[in-house]
């Protein structure tokens, strides 16, 4: 075989994984993939400095922080942490943490925490806890615990205990126990137990069957203790949040590293009484699966249950499940295996990721 200086190469073709696996890490030029069917795939297994490009009918497999551009029909696994950008009539199945951007006609079926953004007239199927931010003509099949955000003319079907936000003039339709939040101009048609969140009572058309309800977001602290099930003896509330643990078991904020919170003590911080501010300064605490949620992508996620005076807590409007306060009594880290079945499958993730 012809030894290649790939010094001087911009781009490259390959037609076979040896020809793949020849190619050193530091190649900065962009490398073609042309092989690969189902049975037998081409297999990336790593990073390079330059892009990898799926092309024609080319079969691949994109492993742990590897990153593939998919065109044309080619198909791409995304697995791990591993990133593909689907264009045209391309098809990406992805796993584990892969994040994937489908563009086009492209379709994608995203299982586990991967994240997908999709655009166009891409079309997605969303399983367990993915996430998918749907835009444009994009059309998404939400299942289990995935998470989407639907913008544009997007279209939704939301399954199981998905939650959506409807934003624009998207359509969704909501089945079993999903979550829809509706904003701006969003169709929502709810059936089975699904609860919709009206932000838009002027704009948001819903239409409500079966046993699905149409809620209104909380104004009031007595509105959000009812509405989120929060315990409380009417004095004090116990919320949850979500921050970072450190390798020494470090309990800290996502937004403040030097801000920490320790079990038996109170945390105390300057809050924002305006509720017309969405996110402002304050500790931030909500009910389980707002924090869950929140905190769903991170490597060393934590859950805190804390204590506050329901009288210092601000409900922002339309702030989404998240409120705020000036101090709380840290009163445990919740174990993610008691955070029911979405705390459950992010528990194994994480062990998961470790591993």
């Amino acid at each position: 075989m012809k030894e290649i200086n790939y010094a001087e190469l911009a781009e490259i073709t390959v037609k076979s994984q040896e020809e793949l696996e020849m190619i050193p890490d530091d190649f900065t030029g962009r490398i073609f993939i042309q092989f690969g069917t189902y049975w037998s795939p081409a297999i990336v297994k790593k990073s390079y400095v330059g892009s990898v490009v799926a092309q024609d009918n080319s079969h691949v497999v994109a492993q742990d922080n590897s990153h593939v551009v998919a065109r044309d029909n080619s198909h791409v696994m995304a697995r791990d942490n591993s990133s593909v950008v689907a264009q045209g009539n391309s098809s990406v199945v992805a796993q584990g943490n892969s994040s994937v951007v489908a563009w086009g006609n492209s379709s994608v079926e995203a299982r586990e925490s991967s994240s997908v953004a999709a655009q166009g007239n891409s079309s997605v199927v969303a399983w367990e806890s993915s996430h998918v931010v749907a835009r444009g003509n994009s059309s998404v099949v939400a299942w289990d615990n995935s998470s989407v955000v639907a913008r544009d003319n997007s279209s939704v079907v939301a399954r199981d205990n998905s939650h959506v936000e409807a934003w624009d003039s998207s359509h969704v339709e909501a089945w079993d126990s999903s979550h829809v939040e509706a904003w701006d101009s969003s169709h929502v048609v709810a059936s089975g137990n699904s609860q919709i969140t009206n932000f838009q009572p002027t704009d948001a058309r819903i239409q409500i069957s079966g046993n699905a309800r149409e809620v209104r977001n909380p104004k009031t602290i007595d509105e959000y203790v009812s509405f989120y099930g929060i315990k409380h003896d009417k004095k004090t509330g116990r919320f949850f949040k979500a921050v970072r643990r450190s390798e020494d078991g470090t309990l800290y904020s996502d937004y403040d590293a030097s801000f920490r919170y320790v079990v038996g003590e109170t945390a105390c911080e300057a809050c924002n009484s305006d509720v017309t501010k969405k996110c402002s300064y304050g500790i931030h605490i909500s009910h389980l699966d707002w924090a869950l949620d929140f905190g769903s992508t991170w490597s060393n996620l934590a859950i805190i249950e804390v204590e506050t005076d329901l009288d210092k807590v601000i409900v922002p409007i339309n702030g989404g499940g998240k409120v705020r306060t000036s101090e709380v009594k840290v009163l445990r880290e919740v174990p993610l295996e008691e955070c029911g079945i979405y705390g459950k499958m992010l528990a194994r993730r994480l062990r998961q990721a470790q591993n």
